[in-house]
């Protein structure tokens, strides 16, 4: 399975270097991967430009990025978006499947000719800036205000950029025969049977499901100015697959093992937990809740002395607590002597006040917290199954249990079952009787923690940011351009 390698390319000053312009999905969970890699290249002398929402701009200039405000429909704010999804209650009652389809369309492909809009705007602004640096396009796939630039919309300039390299910070959304389509309850299967079962859903199912987001993606590509489309059924990975280079977040044991990776797909590591080299970043502080040094003495204790200490997150999109936090510090409220629960909500200054809760004496909550910084403390980690968390609990050798439905979380609860790190409860809104026996299970047998513990060896075997600095150097140096889709070469 490919996996990034070291690379020696001779490193240019950083007043030499190309700009680099990051494009991010608008979405919390697609953002702070990226807002972590424009620090980490911040530090490593590159001058970012990361065209992103407005809602997060301190974020990302506190990465040292120079911020380009995405605009209109493209300047999503995903807080106020599920407050007041799109249909309203509807959108509540829907199938998670349904619900996925509706968020496709909102976010990625009604904002598409706003957001290659804003692409021209930037690299405009690169140019005039200094025309003689060129710019390197660090594109988050599924930002698909990217697409256009790869099937014949014009250029702000007469020269594209020097080369483009995908980040993916989901599991990768790319078609393969050893696969079926995203979100179909069918486990992994590489025989000859399997693959002829993959075939027919693709064929069969996924191509008429999504034949009405197949065509928006056409219509707001030629909206664009683009002189063609993809070429393919939504979602089999043209955005992905139109770079040069694919770097993939995450280790390879936590994937399927495909037979047919396309070209330029590298492993790139975690950019969860510590970082392993080139950051220079402040000695971190200690979260300024009163309880911290409670769990901080706890982990000094000698095994047999310490209390079990179970982290539960909501995540930044289903935020109900009632989905998954309520039940998990219902779960152990009679367990005071030997259980710790910390909750974290998901939202500065997110409570639950609001909520018919009694909050039990050995639960204690954060409105949000540094999962790296908890996690450190942590026995069992209990999620809805972001990618994000995932990775979190990996970087720091935790086993979990997940309960995800929507976007990608049932892809990655399947993966966390199917890699062994954890048990995947099969819903996002489990009882609590559910939780704790996976939560026991967890803490009984310990092949769950040997098995995220060989991935989190995996993590720290591939520097994640100086992966990503030595394919800038390398893309740099060779000046690939931009490739075409659906030319003859």
């Amino acid at each position: 399975m490919p996996t990034a390698a070291a690379d020696h390319t001779p490193d240019p000053t950083g007043e030499a270097r190309p700009f680099v312009l990051i494009l991010c999905h608008t979405l919390t969970g697609h953002l702070a991967p990226l807002i972590r890699i424009a620090a980490a290249l911040h530090a490593r002398n590159w001058q970012t430009f990361f065209l992103g929402p407005t809602a997060h701009r301190q974020r990302i200039e506190a990465a040292g990025s120079i911020f380009l405000p995405l605009s209109g429909d493209a300047d999503l704010d995903d807080k106020a978006y599920y407050e007041s999804p799109p249909g309203g209650a509807s959108y509540t009652a829907s199938h998670w499947s349904d619900r996925v389809l509706v968020d496709l369309r909102a976010q990625c492909l009604d904002p598409l000719p706003t957001q290659w809009a804003c692409v021209r705007a930037a690299l405009a602004s690169l140019r005039a800036r200094d025309p003689r640096r060129g710019v390197v396009v660090l594109a988050e796939a599924f930002f698909y205000g990217a697409l256009p630039l790869f099937c014949g919309a014009p250029l702000p300039l007469p020269d594209g950029p020097l080369a483009s390299v995908c980040v993916s910070v989901t599991v990768p959304a790319i078609r393969s025969v050893d696969l079926p389509p995203a979100g179909y309850p069918f486990p992994f299967d590489a025989t000859p049977a399997g693959r002829a079962r993959n075939a027919r859903l693709w064929e069969r199912s996924w191509t008429r499901k999504a034949a009405g987001l197949t065509a928006l993606l056409d219509a707001k590509m030629r909206e664009a100015g683009a002189e063609r489309g993809v070429g393919e059924v939504f979602l089999s990975g043209a955005n992905y697959t139109a770079h040069g280079t694919i770097l993939q977040l995450g280790v390879p044991g936590f994937e399927y093992p495909r037979s047919d990776w396309p070209a330029g797909f590298k492993f790139a590591g975690l950019v969860q937990g510590a970082p392993k080299s080139g950051v220079r970043s402040r000695p971190a502080k200690d979260p300024e809740f009163p309880w911290w040094p409670e769990l901080v003495s706890n982990s000094a204790l000698p095994v047999s002395e310490r209390k079990k200490v179970v982290v539960v997150a909501q995540g930044t999109v289903e935020i109900n607590p009632h989905d998954l936090i309520i039940p998990t510090l219902r779960a152990f409220a009679s367990r005071l002597n030997n259980v710790l629960v910390v909750a974290i909500l998901g939202w500065k200054d997110a409570n639950l006040s609001r909520y018919n809760v009694d909050v039990p004496s050995n639960a204690r909550i954060a409105d949000y917290l540094s999962y790296d910084a908890v996690l450190a403390h942590a026995d069992v980690w209990i999620h809805n199954a972001g990618f994000g968390a995932v990775n979190h609990g990996i970087a720091n050798g935790v086993p979990m249990v997940v309960a995800g439905e929507g976007m990608d979380k049932t892809e990655n609860s399947r993966r966390v079952e199917w890699s062994g790190i954890g048990i995947d409860l099969g819903t996002a809104t489990p009882s609590t009787e559910q939780v704790r026996d996976a939560v026991e299970c967890v803490l009984r047998e310990d092949r769950y923690t040997r098995r995220v513990q060989e991935l989190q060896k995996e993590s720290e075997e591939i520097d994640c940011f100086a992966t990503i600095h030595s394919e800038l150097l390398r893309v740099i140096k060779e000046r690939p351009g931009i490739k075409q889709l659906g030319l003859k070469p």
